[in-house]
């Protein structure tokens, strides 16, 4: 087992460091910006076409349990619609597969409601529903409601399956406006061809920090984004050390070989 020296020390010092000096800044009232995401920045249009076609928002969740990161993102932005909902007067349905998730989903919307001032407004049996942990069958009853419903817009945010393309061709067919994110980019191809908007890889992490009130989801955003630059730096002198002549290159191809 070979312990951190003084290199590795260094570098958690400084990675540390970006994130907590983030976290510091957000929490006393310095905000940092984050760059607009085109389809998160869609699901406001989307939910408001909802209200003035007086059709519900359906939000389908991943396949992925409570343990898992992209059910945690799916579940802020899962708030975030549910908000907007709330304020619009728009009818929600949220729709989720593992059993463990469907009690946080559905406390989740109804944190929203209070949130908006209108806690008589949530109803859990209606606005909430475990469908099924089988993933054939909890993609055919997405795509059976949405078309039942007439849905005004269609949300799928988290980790999808086989299935995400079944959910998604019915409301492609009847013109539901649809808008997909998933971490995964093998996932990506059904997902664009079905929908309008997609939001994919690290955005779709970024997005539940765009869209949540919370400025510490921001901070630890954006100091991953410095720790990326720290990273690329190390590569940039590596790559620099290694075009000098002589003893720099040398020097600095031993420190690697250290460091493996």
């Amino acid at each position: 087992m070979q312990h951190a020296d003084w290199l590795m020390a260094a570098l958690m010092f400084a990675m540390a460091a970006a994130i907590l000096g983030c976290l510091w800044r957000a929490r006393r009232g310095h905000v940092p910006y984050v760059r607009r995401i085109a389809g998160v920045a869609e699901i406001e249009r989307a939910v408001e076409r909802a209200t003035e076609m007086g059709r519900p928002v359906v939000f389908a969740m991943g396949f992925t349990d409570i343990q898992a990161i992209e059910t945690h993102a799916s579940l802020l932005i899962l708030a975030h619609v549910a908000r907007l909902a709330a304020r619009l007067q728009t009818p929600l349905i949220v729709l989720a597969r593992p059993g463990n998730v469907y009690p946080v989903a559905e406390e989740t919307v109804r944190q929203a409601y209070v949130a908006e001032g209108v806690p008589d407004h949530f109803d859990a049996k209606e606005q909430v529903r475990f469908l099924s942990e089988d993933s054939a069958v909890y993609g055919m009853a997405v795509a059976r409601l949405i078309e039942e419903t007439r849905a005004g817009c269609a949300l799928f945010f988290g980790a999808f399956e086989f299935a995400s393309l079944l959910m998604t061709e019915p409301g492609a067919r009847i013109g539901v406006l649809q808008i997909a994110g998933d971490p995964s980019l093998w996932q990506m191809p059904f997902f664009v061809c079905t929908c309008d908007k997609t939001i994919m890889g690290e955005e779709y992490y970024a997005a539940g920090a765009y869209v949540s009130p919370d400025p510490a989801l921001r901070g630890v955003l954006v100091s991953q984004d410095i720790i990326k630059a720290m990273f690329a730096g190390l590569i940039l002198l590596g790559v620099l050390a290694a075009l000098l002549p002589g003893g720099a290159a040398s020097w600095f191809v031993e420190l690697l070989r250290h460091y493996r």
